[in-house]
């Protein structure tokens, strides 16, 4: 069996059409064929079912589908391990879900990119499903989300934790006081995100309410960080943002939270493999962000 015959078997077995997997692939159809008949006779197993009008995998081929994207994912962060020892160019792939792009996530881009001479950062932003479907199929080296769940088949790490800021209308009575209470803003109408945009972070404020046995009886729910914050200007709502969001707000009071658990995480889901050379370094600098280490720049790191 070869790895050519692996690639072939793939195509066909996601795109279930002869023609869209040989266009895929860059070949003829017949070639293709031929390659999974061959496949199919050193197995001595058949592969696929086929009739005039659709094509569909049988169990032995459903079987062959999950050990065959295991191989071609060991293969390939195999060879990128390669071409990535000692100073060579390294392709950091990174799996964006939410709205995470704030201070931290700026630093990480900063760091991977100066941490060695000759790494590049590719960034995705897609939805908290889609980042672990990309990690898990090999086509991204990292993901980070706000999601605290388990996702199956993929391992998961702190990434970074960062504060949870009170956002006031400036003049609220509470806006003056050097930190609040959770309990404090119990009856204040609170601006939270559809869970269909931000999954991980609805998540982890109700966990975080719920830890405290406050309920969240008043709240308005919108679409953007950015809009709770107009909200809260406004006197709409008061929100729970992260600190580097609203740093330097001055439409806004910006308060801290008493809880000292009251911080939103960032989780880093990769695939196991934590030798790889683009995971390995996402994990170190990670580390990094959450101990808060001075940065890279100034530790001498190599530009």
């Amino acid at each position: 069996m070869e790895l050519r015959q692996l690639r072939h078997f793939m195509a066909l077995a996601e795109e279930l059409h002869f023609a869209r997997a040989a266009m895929r692939l860059g070949m003829e159809q017949s070639p293709l064929s031929h390659s999974i008949r061959n496949l199919e006779a050193e197995l001595n197993v058949k592969l696929f079912q086929r009739t005039t009008r659709r094509t569909w995998l049988t169990r032995a081929g459903t079987r062959l589908y999950s050990e065959a994207k295991r191989i071609l994912t060991d293969v390939e962060v195999a060879t990128s391990s390669l071409r990535t020892e000692g100073d060579g160019p390294l392709l950091i792939r990174l799996a964006l879900g939410e709205d995470l792009a704030g201070e931290p996530f700026t630093r990480l881009l900063f760091e991977l990119e100066h941490y060695r001479s000759e790494a590049s950062v590719e960034v995705r932003e897609l939805s908290q499903a889609e980042v672990a479907r990309l990690v898990r199929d090999g086509g991204a080296d990292v993901a980070l989300t706000l999601d605290a769940r388990p996702f199956d088949g993929l391992e998961q790490r702190r990434g970074w934790g960062e504060r949870l800021m009170l956002i006031l209308p400036i003049g609220h009575p509470l806006a003056e006081r050097d930190q609040v209470d959770l309990a404090e803003i119990a009856s204040e109408r609170l601006a939270l995100p559809r869970v269909s945009i931000c999954p991980g972070y609805l998540a982890q404020v109700e966990n975080l309410f719920r830890l405290h046995q406050i309920n969240i009886d008043n709240r308005v729910t919108v679409n953007h960080w950015n809009t709770a914050v107009s909200f809260a200007a406004t006197g709409r709502a008061v929100a729970l943002c992260p600190s580097s969001f609203v740093s330097g707000a001055t439409s806004v009071a910006v308060v801290p939270l008493a809880s000292p658990d009251a911080d939103l995480v960032t989780w880093i889901l990769y695939s196991g493999l934590e030798d790889s050379p683009a995971v390995s370094l996402v994990l170190e600098i990670a580390a990094l962000i959450d101990a808060d280490v001075p940065s890279a720049a100034g530790r001498g790191a190599a530009a």
